[in-house]
């Protein structure tokens, strides 16, 4: 295993950027994460994109966190309806996962699979996801090519029954 020696942090700060995207991409698929499906709607357009960029905030308030590409469709949604829900699925979510990640469906294709609901907010809630959490937006933060999305728990629900999925290594995984 390679090492780097230890430098000051004002080393760091003198340094131009180094790291290729690729490369930090590459690194990065070695973490593995929890899948969630993240959803909104506002007038009657229901928007939503599977995610592994999400982690609770704060107990109290009860708030999450979840990163979203500035340019998606899902993120605009949110930014208009004010709400928005954290699906996390289970490993017999895969195709759904996979479906609101494809770049050809879009929108309303999306959920043309999946039992949905809504609870508090009226954001879209997967009936039997393993736990969805229903949030009104607190803050965007945007930075670089993404947004950092706060939102606080307005409602709760957890089935949770089944192995969770999980992505790694740029594929769909069960966590058993």
């Amino acid at each position: 295993m390679a090492t780097a020696k230890v430098v000051a942090m004002t080393d760091f700060e003198a340094r131009p950027q180094a790291v290729a995207a690729a490369d930090f991409r590459d690194v990065m698929r070695e973490l593995a994460s929890g899948v969630a499906l993240v959803t909104s709607a506002f007038e009657r357009t229901r928007s939503g994109c599977a995610v592994s960029s999400f982690t609770s905030l704060s107990l109290e308030p009860a708030s999450l966190l979840v990163c979203l590409n500035s340019a998606s469709s899902t993120l605009r949604c949110i930014r208009a309806s004010r709400v928005f829900a954290v699906n996390i699925l289970a490993d017999r979510h895969k195709a759904l996962a996979q479906r609101f990640s494809a770049a050809k469906v879009r929108g309303a294709e999306r959920f043309a699979e999946g039992d949905w609901g809504a609870l508090q907010t009226g954001a879209p809630a997967l009936a039997d996801a393993l736990a969805v959490v229903d949030c009104r937006l607190e803050r965007i933060v945007d930075h670089a090519t993404h947004a950092i999305v706060i939102g606080v728990a307005a409602g709760l629900a957890n089935v949770g029954t089944g192995p969770a999925l999980v992505h790694w290594r740029s594929r769909f995984e069960a966590l058993a």
